[in-house]
């Protein structure tokens, strides 16, 4: 057994394909060479990064697209007299680049359909907040040109709000269903890069599916888990 590891047992290291008897010897070898065991658990890292996101539909954490960025930047001096350059690391970040670019990020008016229904819900516990469950689909497509999609008929509408947005004003609509379900819908008189099939994604303690009819972009907000929220919204479409 040598003591020294080739860069293509080091390059298995990184993958998880040595026997534990080679591992010995790359992990001792490493041991010994900190700026090597640095960039080593650099790569370790992005493959862990990899693996989150294949089962994450969440959007891409913003320093793990910088990572992705930083990775794919040519870097004179990154494995020189350490290892052979394109070991590895430029294969990770090559993958993790492409990851990253083909997972579609939610619209940015998401953020406001999300912060709004934590407002709506905070209003509803709070005896000093008067809800509004009156619409008026005609008064409101007049004023704001926005058009709400048609809703369940054991649906009821607790509460109805215009939301101000980066661009135009949006409404939100509180409703709780039948099974006691509360949720929100977002509505915004925008063409945005949502899908025309509703897609979901976990915002912290809430689900929202977002999609777009024409000139129209909806969200769908809610405590229940992404697909409960995902099969919800495509119901909502084909009524």
């Amino acid at each position: 057994m040598t003591d020294r590891p080739t860069d293509m047992e080091i390059d298995a290291y990184i993958d998880g394909e040595l026997d534990v008897e080679r591992r010995f010897v790359v992990e001792t070898h490493l041991s010994h060479q900190p700026d090597l065991a640095a960039r080593v658990m650099g790569d370790l890292s992005i493959r862990s990064a990899l693996r989150m996101l294949t089962h994450d539909r969440r959007p891409v954490p913003a320093r793990l697209a910088d990572m992705a960025g930083r990775l794919t930047r040519p870097q004179k001096s990154r494995w020189r007299g350490l290892m052979p350059a394109g070991l590895a690391t430029s294969g990770l970040a090559a993958a993790l680049a492409v990851w990253i670019s083909g997972i579609e990020r939610p619209p940015s008016y998401v953020n406001y359909a999300v912060a709004s229904h934590r407002i709506a819900m905070l209003r509803a516990d709070m005896r000093s907040q008067i809800e509004a469950p009156r619409f008026d689909a005609r008064e409101v497509a007049r004023n704001t040109r926005i058009a709400m999609p048609q809703l369940p008929d054991d649906w009821h509408v607790t509460d109805v709000q215009l939301f101000p947005t980066d661009k135009t004003p949006a409404l939100l609509m509180a409703v709780r269903t039948e099974t006691g379900h509360r949720m929100t819908i977002f509505a915004v008189h925008q063409k945005t890069a949502a899908p025309e099939h509703p897609d979901a994604v976990r915002e912290g303690e809430q689900s929202v599916a977002y999609w777009r009819r024409g000139d129209m972009s909806y969200a769908l907000t809610g405590d229940q888990e992404p697909g409960f929220m995902d099969a919800t919204a495509e119901a909502l479409t084909r009524i």
